[in-house]
C-alpha cells in the first residue's frame, strides 16, 4: 500500500477505473450499433436504387443468362472463324475435307452449347473470389475463363476424335484466360444489382468475341 493512501482510496480508485471501462464499452457498443445501422441504411439505398434501375430496364438479363450467351458465342463463333479461314485457304475442294469442315463446324456448335450449359454456373465461381484483393481476384477470374474454355472446347473437341478434343481443350483454356476476365470487368461497370441491360451486355460481348474472330481471321 503507497503511504498516505487509505484502503478506502484505494477502493475508490479501482471502482472510478471500472467504472471508466465500463462507459468505455457501452461508447464502443453505441458507436459499432450506429456504424452498423449506417452501412445497413447504405445497402438498403442502393438496394433501392438498382431495383428501380432495373424496373427501368426494357430487356434485363441476369448474370446466369449473361454468361451462358457469353458461353455460347465465344464458344460457336472463333471455330466457325477457323473454319471461314480454311475454306478461303481452299480446304474443303475434296470429300474428306469437306467432312472435316462439318465436323468442324459441328465441334463449334457443340462447343457453344456446352458454354451456355456450364455458363450459368460461372457467376457462382465469381463470387466466391469477390472478396479477393484486386490482383488475385484478376488472376482467379482468368483461371476461372480457363476452366470454363477447357470444358468447353474439350466436349466440342470430341467431334474431331480425341486430338481434337485435346487440342480444343488447350485454345478454350488459353481464349478463356483472356477473354472472361474482359467481360467480368465489362460486366461489374454495366450490371444493376443481379441485372444487366440486354442492349448494353450485347455489344460488350459481341465486340470480345468478334475481336477474337478478326484476329483469327487475319492470322
Amino acid at each position: 500500500m503507497e503511504p498516505g493512501r487509505s484502503t478506502t482510496d484505494i477502493e475508490q480508485y479501482f471502482g472510478d477505473s471500472i467504472s471508466l471501462g465500463d462507459e468505455d464499452s457501452a461508447v464502443q457498443q453505441r458507436l459499432d450499433a450506429l456504424l452498423s445501422a449506417n452501412a445497413q441504411i447504405a445497402h438498403d439505398k442502393a438496394m433501392l436504387r438498382d431495383a428501380r434501375d432495373v424496373a427501368l430496364m426494357s430487356c434485363p438479363i441476369d448474370s446466369r443468362k449473361a454468361f451462358a450467351y457469353f458461353g455460347y458465342m465465344i464458344g460457336t463463333m472463333p471455330p466457325a472463324a477457323v473454319a471461314i479461314k480454311a475454306i478461303a485457304a481452299g480446304v474443303g475442294t475434296e470429300a474428306s475435307d469437306a467432312l472435316f469442315l462439318i465436323l468442324l463446324l459441328t465441334a463449334a456448335a457443340v462447343t457453344g452449347m456446352a458454354g451456355y450449359v456450364t455458363g450459368k454456373y460461372v457467376p457462382g465461381w465469381i463470387g466466391r473470389v469477390s472478396n479477393f484483393r484486386l490482383p488475385n481476384r484478376v488472376a482467379m477470374y482468368s483461371l476461372i475463363g480457363m476452366g470454363w474454355g477447357a470444358i468447353s472446347g474439350a466436349t466440342g473437341g470430341l467431334f474431331l476424335f480425341v486430338i481434337g478434343s485435346i487440342f480444343g481443350g488447350i485454345a478454350g483454356a488459353l481464349i478463356g484466360a483472356i477473354t472472361v476476365p474482359i467481360l467480368i470487368v465489362s460486366y461489374e461497370a454495366l450490371r444493376r444489382g443481379e441485372f444487366i441491360e440486354l442492349k448494353h451486355f450485347l455489344p460488350v460481348a459481341f465486340g470480345i468475341t468478334l475481336s477474337l474472330c478478326a484476329f483469327i481471321l487475319g492470322f
